[in-house]
């Protein structure tokens, strides 16, 4: 049998008041708060969905926006989860993310507000790193073909990921922590062989180095890549024959790659 139970000195009562405080506020909830879309392709378009629900009081004004200026997620469409619902909540929520650009990482804030409540649902997207990231024009569109083809390759049949920046400016960096500093960014290279390779070129400066991942420090070894920029990339960088100059180097690189993969 239960007991009567009175309160003690320490304890105090609950104000059923301030119970109907708190549920007269909407409270805006969602089934999902964060999507992350990875390793896209420049244009490519993912798809989700969410549900919000109303777990507070009444509300008067309902918003649903993204927070970022030129967002990359676009509702496409919002409507009751159920046909024969007489309210608007719950409501299933369809949008759209589309990657814009290579080698980057996106973020979009997607807002519900019930009057002066907020839900967040967070979306996330990153897109593959391209093989050839011409920033400073200066290869031609014929050797980009190739060099992309000869890089594709290296990768299908050894795993090995190969990637070529060009770039204006190095902005106020060494070329050492530039591309240091980008290789790890873009994470180039499967995750458990450290097998990236990034060969970065600055026009301004007339600076170029190759950065190894772990995995292939030993093949690739710095006097390996003396010998290429020595036999292939300074005699065509000269003549701004970049193109060729770099489809070479990577040529003996991807030669080096296969042998050892045997």
């Amino acid at each position: 049998m239960k007991k009567d139970r009175h309160l003690s000195n320490k304890e105090t009562a609950i104000n059923p008041k301030l119970i109907n405080e708190k549920t007269d506020k909407p409270d805006p909830v969602v089934d999902r708060p964060h999507f992350e879309f990875n390793d896209l392709k420049k244009g490519q378009e993912k798809h989700g969905h969410f549900v919000i629900r109303n777990i507070g009081g009444p509300y008067s004004n309902f918003e649903m926006f993204v927070l970022e200026e030129n967002p990359f997620v676009k509702i496409i469409n919002s409507a009751p989860q159920h046909d024969n619902q007489t309210g608007k909540f719950p409501m299933k929520v369809c949008f759209e993310a589309k990657a814009e650009d290579w080698s980057k990482r996106y973020t979009n804030t997607i807002i519900i507000r019930l009057d002066n409540e907020d839900e967040k649902v967070i979306v996330e997207l990153d897109t593959q790193t391209k093989p050839v990231n011409d920033f400073a024009h200066i290869i031609e569109p014929g050797y980009i073909r190739k060099i992309i083809s000869l890089i594709n390759k290296v990768e299908k049949k050894t795993s090995a990921e190969i990637s070529v920046v060009t770039i204006e400016s190095l902005e106020g960096k060494t070329i050492e922590k530039y591309s240091n500093e980008l290789f790890n960014t873009w994470g180039i290279g499967k995750e458990d062989k450290h097998n990236g390779i990034l060969l970065l070129i600055d026009i301004n400066e007339n600076k170029y180095r190759i950065e190894v991942g772990l995995g292939l420090e030993k093949l690739i070894s710095p006097e390996f890549i003396s010998s290429l920029f020595n036999q292939f990339a300074i005699p065509n960088f000269k003549v701004r024959k970049f193109g060729a100059g770099i489809y070479k180097t990577i040529g003996r690189i991807a030669d080096k790659i296969y042998k050892s993969s045997k």
